[in-house]
Parts: C-alpha cells; structure tokens; sequence
C-alpha cells in the first residue's frame, strides 16, 4: 500500500530504511492508515476539512496545524542542518524545513515515516531515516537537535541502568560545538494532572502524582527540578525553560522563565482533554490565579520546552504568542526577542496582513494619537519593546484599589481616544445598514459613525506612559463604523476577562448606561459574530472545542462520586 503511494506521488525527500528492523514498535493502529491516506489525498490547506470528516484524538492531534506553534516562532538559523528525532507523522517537520537548510529526520516507524514522507513530499531538503536512533551511525553533526515528545520514552527504547540520561548523552555527541538540543515533554505535576486529566502517555489519572506506579508501561516525565537536572548531568552546562500554554501539543502562547504570566488571563488558553474530561475533579483555568499570584506557576506548567546547550546564550526569545486559530490569511505570531518584539506571518498568505497592520498604526498616528512605532524589516513588523504596563494592567490596579472616580475617567479617556480616531461620515453610511439586518436607520441611536473604526482599541492593546495612551496591535479595522461599537468591544473584552475582579465595584451594566450602549447591544453583537466570521477558521475552531471541555458539573459529580 505504501509502495504504491510513494510512487505516484513522486516525494522529492530521500527516505533510507538501512536501519529498519522489520517491525514497527510504535504505533496507534490502523488510524495512521487513514491518516495516511488523507494526507495523499489533499494539500495541507485542506487538512481541516479532512478532520472533520475523520474527527478524533488521533487525525486532529497528528494533522492540526497548531502542531507547528510549539517551534514555528524558534529563531533558527536559516542556514543551519537539525536533527529531528521521531518525527511521527511529520507534524511540524514541514515548518522544520521551511526554516533551515537541511532536516534529517527519524523515526522508529516505517509507516508513520511513510505518512512524514508524503507530508513533506515537496522538500528536497529531507532526509527521512527509519529506524531506531540508537543503532544509526551518523557521518555529520548538527546546528540543532529536536526532541519533541520522545524522551519520555526512552525506559523502551534506550538499554541500560538510566536510559533517559546515556540517550541524552547519545545525543550530545552529535551536536556541532554550540549546538541547541530543544527537548518538548509534558510536566510530570502539570496543573491538568492535579486536576485529574489523564496521564498522557498512559491514561491514568494521577499516574504520574503516583509516580508512574500504577501502569507497567516503560514512560516517564520529569518535574522541572528533575528534567533540569537530568539534562545538566548529561553533560548541558545551560538550559533555559520554555512554559507551552495550555501544552507542548497544542500550545497557543509561550511563556518563559524570563517571562512568566502575570496574571490568570494568560491570553484566553483552551485546555482540552483527551479522550475526554470524564475523570476530572477539579476546573483547571480557575486556578491558575492563585497559582501566579503565589508565585509557583513553573511548578504547576502542564509541559516545558527546554533550550539546552553549552553556550550561555540562551533565551532569546522570551515570549510568544500565535494566532493559528483564524483563516491563513490572518495567521500572525508575535515574539519577544530580545529589546524587540516582532511580528509575522504564520503562513505566507499572511504577509499583506503585516503590511495592513502597520498602515493602520500610521493612519491612527496621522489623526493625532500616539502609537508605539513599528517598522517593516524584511518580513517583520518590529517595535522596540516597552516597559510600561499596559493600559489594563492600570485600570485593574485601580479596581483593586477602588478607585471609582478615576476607573470612569479612565473609561472616559478611551471614549475621547476612540473619538478623535477618526474623521466622522454622514449617519446614513453607518455599516449595519449594509448587511440586510432588517435594521430601521436612526440618526440618534448609533451616535458619531466613524470613517475608519479601529476595532482592536481595547485597554490591552495599549501602554500606559507618563506621556499619556500609546496604542500598538491595531489589527483591524472597518469602516464606516459606530464609535459607540469600539466601545462595546472595549467593554466586552474587559469584563469577559476580568468579570470577577472588575463586576464587583462596577459592574458593566453602569458602563454600558454611562455611554448610551443598551439599545445597540443585540445590533453590536450581531456585528461581532459576523467579523468573527471573516476572521476566524470556523472548521478549527470547532474541532478544538470537541475536545474541551466547558461543564464544571464534571468535577462535582466526580466528588461525590469520591465520598459514595
């Protein structure tokens, strides 16, 4: 079967089975036959679509392009050779050789290598080697080395007393002299652990909170003390500690020892729980507050990535953040290197939406607001990086203080801000009379109609200075818009964020009285979804929230299940 796939297809990748033992150690079953059969069967634009169609834990985990997100926004060299080891289905080796020179890629697999080969057929770049690492006598070393979801593994794979370090060592030998091993593994007391999701490897839950004495399978993970001193006693003299939000498999954000979460927002993460979140007694997102607020989120990180090398230069980026869930043409990743943070596009459709970016910045700078300047360079949008809090960070410090008076003047300056925006149109071009929404024109109802409304002016996409609001990240725009809906959103984003810490002292309903909001509310609402439409991948959307989980009836059920 695979034979003859390989051969109508013509994949341009080398694919060696001089060390292919005949048997295929690792395997999910026969769904990597379906797999396999999409990905010959349709581009990878179309992979979503295939999903939905075969939806399960194994196609959506395997062929979802969030995959790539735990090393797409890593500055690798462009002229540098790495070594993947256990590539699986090819997951993130396409990104790996869109970005380098050369990629040689292991498995222990010969069918998962085949589904690799078929992903990547387009790369002439790639060597696709079948077998175990172990026994493959490589004649060249490499710039990096990339361990993504293996090392646990290795009490299987890897004979002798301590197979997690002689691997380890193994590997280091083929590194050239400063080379980068990034190593990806889920936490051994990974917050969802605690909570009762079941354990990765095993399906256990609390396995490894038991130490892995429940199961007999050879797998293993490391709490963050251990796997750091692991990796030092295999001969690293650096590491450096990647946190993958909600995990290393899907991870949306990316925090790092440099820059941990401040707070339990943490860019609106969606935990998932596989095969389901039958088995949980607790509700992972409402727990993240204390957990930062005490100052133990590292502990608790349900994953790491570890930059390990011997040169002290580590940690380059210290943060990232990646839009993967909308349409490719608005895919954008945002990281912070060094004194700069950088933006671009995730796919190359994405580009022109850089460039808008940066127009839309200058536009709201020509009508007299500051703007935290950006420059195009090459492909990036760069800005120096700002140490200000930001607008948010202020007006929650005052909610916390109760400072009531200054919490309306602050709502007060963003209406100003919004207002001067941008020049007004005559009330008749208001765009919720284009949409055929059965809405009866009213010149009074929808207030001032903006000729350009900047939708993204919310309190978190700008920085609070001694020299007043500087905006940044003004995505998006529409035009001929109501002020009265960037307000809304303003409002709506807030309060959806931080409903408990704000609704409190001042609830939404004052605000949305205050400015005039309650008879254009449904019409606003109406309007979101419809630039939601525009903007976000419906198919990927709803492929992730089946594996999510929203019921808090789950945890209670369980315990008393707990208590008989």
């Amino acid at each position: 079967m695979y034979e003859e796939l390989i051969q109508q297809l013509h994949p341009l990748p080398n694919f060696i089975l001089d060390w292919y033992n005949g048997h295929d150690s690792y395997s999910e079953g026969n769904v990597e036959d379906t797999i396999i059969r999409i990905i010959a069967e349709n581009p990878p634009e179309d992979y979503a679509k295939a999903i939905s169609a075969n939806l399960n834990w194994s196609t959506y985990y395997h062929l979802t392009g969030i995959r790539q997100n735990i090393l797409n926004w890593y500055p690798f060299r462009p002229d540098s050779e790495i070594l993947e080891i256990g590539c699986g289905l090819g997951a993130i080796t396409n990104m790996l050789c869109s970005r380098c020179s050369h990629v040689t890629a292991v498995e222990l697999s010969q069918r998962r290598a085949t589904a690799a080969l078929l992903r990547c057929r387009e790369q002439s770049n790639l060597d696709i080697i079948v077998g175990n690492l172990n026994d493959i006598p490589f004649t060249k070393k490499f710039d990096y080395i990339t361990l993504i979801g293996v090392l646990e593994y290795q009490g299987s794979y890897t004979d002798g007393a301590n197979p997690y370090m002689d691997f380890l060592r193994k590997i280091k030998t083929l590194l050239k002299p400063g080379g980068k091993l990034l190593i990806a593994i889920e936490n051994q007391y990974g917050l969802k652990y605690w909570c009762g999701a079941r354990e990765d490897h095993t399906g256990i839950p609390f396995e490894g909170l038991n130490q892995y004495s429940i199961s007999s399978k050879k797998v293993r993970t490391f709490s963050k003390d251990a796997l750091d001193g692991l990796i030092r006693d295999s001969g690293w003299s650096h590491t450096f500690f990647y946190y993958p939000m909600p995990d290393y498999k899907l991870p949306t954000v990316v925090y790092s020892q440099s820059q941990l979460p401040s707070d339990a927002c943490m860019l609106d993460i969606r935990p998932y729980y596989t095969p389901d979140a039958a088995t949980l007694i607790a509700d992972e997102r409402s727990l993240y507050e204390d957990i930062i607020r005490n100052q133990v989120f590292e502990f608790f990180a349900n994953s790491f990535l570890v930059e390990c090398c011997d040169d002290p230069q580590v940690g380059e980026v210290s943060f990232a953040t990646l839009a993967s869930m909308r349409l490719p043409e608005y895919q954008i990743a945002t990281r912070f290197y060094g004194e700069t943070v950088e933006k671009y596009a995730i796919h190359p459709s994405g580009r022109q939406h850089i460039s808008e970016l940066l127009k839309n910045e200058q536009k709201l700078q020509q009508q007299g607001l500051h703007v935290w300047q950006s420059r195009l360079e090459g492909e990036y949008a760069v800005s120096e990086y700002c140490k200000f809090p930001t607008w948010e960070k202020h007006l929650l410090d005052l909610y916390a203080s109760g400072e009531i008076s200054q919490i309306y003047a602050v709502f007060d300056s963003l209406w100003n801000e919004i207002l001067n925006s941008s020049p007004v149109v005559p009330w008749q071009e208001n765009i919720l009379y284009t949409f055929g929404l059965d809405i009866v024109p009213d010149e009074e109802k929808y207030g001032p109609i903006l000729e350009t409304g900047y939708i993204d002016m919310i309190f978190r996409n700008a920085f609070y200075t001694e020299d007043g609001i500087y905006w940044f990240d003004q995505e998006w725009i529409l035009e001929n818009v109501p002020a009265k809906y960037v307000m809304y959103r303003a409002l709506v984003q807030f309060y959806s964020t931080w409903k408990q810490a704000a609704s409190n002292l001042l609830s939404a309903q004052e605000l949305i009285l205050r400015y005039n909001l309650s008879s254009c509310w449904n019409d606003f609402n109406v309007l979101d979804l419809l630039f939601a439409k525009v903007v976000i991948d419906p198919t990927q959307l709803a492929e992730h929230r089946f594996f999510e989980t929203e019921n808090k009836q789950i945890p209670v059920t369980n315990i008393r299940k707990i208590l008989g």
